[in-house]
């Protein structure tokens, strides 16, 4: 004990830690079209950054870039549509549809926390 006493005189103090942001990126393949009869938003199910279901509304391809049968573009995000309240930036991978000669599917999309 005489030895904890000393140890306690010197008066360690606890320096802070620095935490530095953590970036969060999920893919997902897990979209519902809203309406299935006409053009609109999307439901996108993934695992958040502390691993709990969220859900987030998207909106369609914003600047579409075109590479043979894909498509890739910035989506849009429904302003306050996360389950989670979190805020997302959304890409979109899309395929050329099977159904419709000029259409483009959403096969998954690249989900960032902003």
């Amino acid at each position: 004990m005489r030895h904890l006493k000393i140890y306690e005189d010197y008066g360690f103090e606890t320096m802070p830690v620095e935490t530095t942001p953590v970036h969060f990126e999920a893919e997902s393949t897990d979209i519902t079209q809203g309406d299935a009869y006409t053009e609109g938003n999307y439901f996108v199910n993934f695992e958040n950054s502390e691993g709990m279901p969220t859900t987030i509304e998207i909106g369609g391809a914003l600047e579409p870039e075109y590479t043979g049968g894909s498509m890739v573009s910035k989506m849009e995000m429904v302003p306050d549509s996360s389950s989670d309240g979190k805020q997302y930036s959304i890409i979109g991978y899309y395929e050329k549809s099977s159904d419709i000669p000029t259409g483009y599917d959403l096969k998954k999309v690249l989900i960032e926390e902003v």
